[in-house]
């Protein structure tokens, strides 16, 4: 019996778009070359922030030294901030969810203090979840083996009783090693998710 619901948070329960942010970099004298050569190919995790290793201090030092940014550090908080909108049928799923009481709803996400904070205060439905297990926190990023590890012990739940909604199918694969339920998201096909979400549920 599935007693636990677990999110992922970009483009499971808010969007991601990264252009937005490349958008604000380029207005300010950054070129798009710079941009993916600074954040490896558009993969900021790889400076660490994410997954723990430096703070939020150290990361926007980072980047405006790494980018040659003139450029406040709140602005460049806001901008590294203005990336993400309301996923619709999600925060109605979520909601939904919450007002029937039957499941517990956490979240894992691979996630910065940054983005965490910012999408808490924007998008109510994410404080509906009874708990995070966040990547900056444990200390380690899907889809490695130790952040479900972590995640297990963190949230208190048995994996057989767990089912984990993730947009990367790699993300899925690596939860199932450890006997959790999964469902590869597709924004795109809210609809689709819906009939396998039910079906899982039901069988």
């Amino acid at each position: 019996m599935i007693r636990n619901i677990i999110f992922d948070l970009g483009n499971v329960l808010v969007n991601v778009e990264y252009e937005r942010f490349i958008d604000k970099l380029t207005a300010s004298g950054v070129s798009k070359e710079a941009y993916m050569n600074f954040f490896k190919g558009g993969n900021y995790r790889l400076l660490g922030y994410e997954s723990g290793e430096i703070s939020t201090d150290e990361f926007v030092t980072k980047c405006l030294t790494g980018l040659n940014l003139d450029m406040e550090r709140n602005d460049y908080a806001n901008a590294f901030n203005d990336m993400f909108s309301e996923i619709e049928p999600m925060r109605a799923l979520v909601r939904k969810l919450k007002s029937q009481n039957n499941y517990r709803l956490f979240l894992l996400s691979n996630t910065s203090p940054l983005h965490f904070e910012y999408i808490k205060q924007k998008y109510d439905y994410v404080n509906l979840l009874e708990k995070y297990a966040l990547s900056y926190e444990l200390k380690s990023l899907k889809p490695e083996a130790v952040i479900y590890e972590r995640t297990i012990s963190h949230l208190g739940i048995l994996p057989e009783e767990s089912v984990f909604i993730d947009d990367l199918q790699e993300n899925c694969d690596a939860a199932e090693e450890f006997g959790i339920k999964t469902i590869c998201y597709d924004k795109n096909d809210h609809a689709g998710f819906e009939k396998m979400f039910q079906k899982m549920f039901d069988s």
